[in-house]
């Protein structure tokens, strides 16, 4: 009979004990290690990884500075005597657009094909007041080959680097102002090769829009060049290859077709899914 007393006693002992673990277990994993709600749609769209532009097709509108042969006599007035002996372009400064479609080349983006066309115009009277000895102006339609790498393509704030094998057709037209009549001058339209070494960045707005602004630099003449004698007198070519000696061609000289482009526009977002 004490045997089974003690039994009993024993067995009460140890379901006591029992409970007592499983209550305090069940608090801990209840305090500890589950949710007692199903976290907000911002939470779970933060955690969702973001997915690169397949497309982007940018816009953008540039201010142009030229450099070398392409900024004119002391970076002010047009000569019309350093135009006539071929010395340099008699311009420097300019504005212009472009488009360009940029194609993501793999699934993470940085690595980016572009194909650009593009129109600049420059003016011997464009931020400086005209010359007492006449003015001339440019005309440059542009078509680019090139790549880009942007660094961050799944964030909204994109920058990049990139350069261009680029074709230009140039041609203008000048004013020469003399004593007694003014001389009206047709430069032909010439074909350049050169490249556009560029770097800006992106901002997204959303996954459709976004906003660029960058800077590049432009060599237009590295190939071609070419100095030749027109039919007319009224009329020259771009004529910025080397003269040999003994040899008189007008507006004919060694001269670098180079400039500067600031440029900010709009960015249009295909296949994106922007993060933070």
């Amino acid at each position: 009979m004490r045997v089974r007393t003690v039994y009993i006693l024993l067995f009460l002992i140890f379901s006591t004990a029992v409970v007592h673990s499983q209550d305090e277990t069940r608090k801990v994993s209840s305090r500890d290690t589950s949710y007692n709600s199903i976290a907000t749609t911002k939470i779970l769209n933060l955690l969702k990884p973001g997915k690169a532009p397949k497309v982007t097709l940018q816009l953008s509108f540039n201010y142009n500075i030229g450099h070398l042969d392409l900024a004119a006599n002391e970076n002010t007035f047009f000569r019309k005597d350093d135009f006539i002996s071929g010395k340099n372009f008699g311009t420097r400064y300019g504005y212009g657009a472009s488009l360009t479609g940029k194609i993501a080349l793999h699934k993470e983006g940085n690595v980016r094909l572009n194909v650009s066309a593009s129109y600049n115009r420059f003016l011997s009277n464009f931020v400086i007041s005209e010359s007492p000895e006449g003015k001339v102006s440019y005309n440059v339609f542009s078509g680019g080959l090139g790549i880009e790498n942007n660094f961050t393509p799944q964030k909204k704030f994109k920058p990049y680097v990139g350069f261009e094998l680029v074709a230009s057709f140039i041609s203008g037209k000048a004013l020469l102002h003399t004593d007694s009549t003014d001389f009206d001058l047709k430069i032909k339209n010439s074909v350049r090769f050169g490249v556009t070494f560029n770097m800006g960045f992106e901002y997204a707005f959303n996954n459709k829009v976004g906003l660029n602004l960058g800077y590049k630099i432009t060599h237009a003449n590295i190939i071609g060049k070419k100095s030749q004698v027109p039919a007319s007198v009224n009329e020259t070519y771009l004529n910025d290859d080397k003269v040999t000696a003994g040899e008189v061609i007008p507006y004919a000289g060694w001269k670098q077709f180079l400039y500067s482009s600031f440029y900010a526009g709009v960015n249009f977002y295909f296949g994106m899914k922007n993060k933070k």
